[in-house]
């Protein structure tokens, strides 16, 4: 049975959706079609929810605070800054992964906050996201080069839409409530940088040079 699966539904599915996994990809690949799905799943609940309840002017502050974010992360990415980073990807994406775990179980079944929600949202994806999305940026320029960087980069694009489609369509059939929605919020950021955590530790002194 596992041989078939493995044969005929992800081989052909694979050869179907021109999915060439490179070398080290597969954890990264595996992670990332999981969070996707999960967050395209959940997102129009919370999205709703938060815009339902949140005024005009913090949506245009978002903007701002993101747009900026991206700026001075871009700006003070070299020297010291950079190679602390690198240095310390597992343990500050393994940081994140669990304050986005605890956050999601406390609005799931503590007590639901708007605010809370929306502050930490905003950190999250900005200033600690950014900071690990620079990092991931310099591990793939040491892990695949040329024809490799461009397969990866390929399968990886395939992988995440994959993932957001799947997402949508359980959300059109079956829309979560919110405590469920904030429950898979919760696995979601657990295993959003798990397959890149695990990629660290098996090549961390080829990308820690």
């Amino acid at each position: 049975m596992i041989k078939f699966i493995d044969k005929w539904l992800v081989k052909t599915s694979f050869k179907l959706l021109n999915i060439k996994l490179q070398p080290n990809q597969w954890p990264i690949a595996l992670s990332c079609f999981l969070s996707l799905m999960v967050n395209s799943y959940i997102g129009p609940v919370l999205c709703k929810t938060a815009i339902s309840e949140l005024p005009p002017q913090w949506l245009s502050f978002e903007t701002v605070w993101c747009c900026f974010s991206g700026l001075f992360i871009g700006m003070i990415w070299k020297g010291k800054f950079r190679e602390k980073a690198l240095k310390w990807f597992a343990a500050l994406a393994g940081l994140e992964s669990l304050a986005g775990l605890s956050l999601g179980m406390w609005l799931a079944f503590v007590k639901w906050n708007v605010w809370v929600y929306s502050v930490f949202s905003l950190f999250y994806v900005s200033v600690v996201s950014l900071t690990i999305s620079r990092c991931i940026m310099a591990f793939k320029s040491k892990l695949w080069n040329e024809k490799s960087r461009e397969l990866y980069d390929n399968t990886d694009s395939i992988v995440r839409n994959v993932g957001l489609l799947l997402g949508g369509i359980l959300a059109i059939a079956f829309c979560p409530s919110l405590k469920i929605a904030l429950m898979l919020f919760s696995i979601s950021c657990l295993i959003d940088d798990i397959g890149w955590i695990a990629t660290w530790f098996k090549l961390k002194e080829v990308l820690k040079e």
